[in-house]
């Protein structure tokens, strides 16, 4: 009979309040209205207090979404809050940091064309030996040839190789990458007067090369050069 009482108080709006007739008792336990009534009686001031349960909120757990505090138990409500508001520290902190990492990669894009443009400098100061992979610039080469007066000249691509072939062989000379553009020029200069005074055209080793007089420019820009 207890238990009916507590599912009934259970189930109330009002909690641990029994609405439950001693009808419903009686013929649910296959038992007389009377024994009902006596038990019932028998439970006042011990577990029933008319017909509230005794003791019914002390039983119930202290539930967190109620908030409680005494226990410190959060509710539902603040518990939410309180998420929201560490969803949104920790999105501010991401994009600080996504705006420090551009700012530093900006700086890192900044630092390396200094970086390069100071290589470079370098480099094109920088005095070595020739050596059989070295070409002329033609963004600087075309400016060289048209200063010694060789910009509407026509020469033989072996011109290069003959250049080449006379300072490797001298590896104690070295010259930065203007330098060496400026002598290639002063060598083809030679060439063309020594040609035009002969009226005859370039020879490299006694061969005569016909149909393969090209502008300067022309070989610069020809990779097989």
């Amino acid at each position: 009979m207890y238990l009916h009482l507590l599912v009934d108080a259970s189930r109330n709006v009002t909690r641990g309040h029994v609405t439950v007739t001693k009808e419903d008792i009686a013929s649910a336990l296959d038992v007389t209205d009377e024994q009902v009534e006596s038990i019932f009686s028998a439970m006042q001031g011990r577990v029933l207090d008319g017909d509230s349960v005794t003791g019914w909120c002390k039983r119930q757990p202290k539930r967190e979404d109620s908030g409680n505090a005494e226990s410190g138990a959060k509710s539902a409500a603040q518990r939410k809050r309180e998420q929201r508001e560490r969803q949104k520290a920790a999105q501010e902190k991401t994009e600080g940091h996504n705006e420090s990492r551009a700012v530093t990669e900006s700086h890192d894009r900044l630092d390396k064309r200094r970086v390069d443009k100071e290589l470079h400098t370098h480099t094109a100061q920088a005095k070595f030996s020739l050596h059989d992979a070295w070409e002329p610039d033609p963004r600087t080469f075309t400016a060289v040839l048209h200063r010694n007066g060789l910009a509407n000249q026509t020469f033989h691509p072996d011109q290069l190789l003959e250049f080449r072939s006379y300072w490797i062989s001298r590896p104690s000379d070295h010259k930065t990458q203007a330098q060496w553009e400026h002598a290639l020029a002063q060598q083809l200069k030679r060439q063309s007067r020594i040609q035009q005074a002969q009226g005859t055209p370039h020879e490299t080793g006694g061969r005569t090369a016909p149909g393969r007089t090209r502008n300067a420019h022309d070989i610069l820009t020809d990779p097989n050069w």
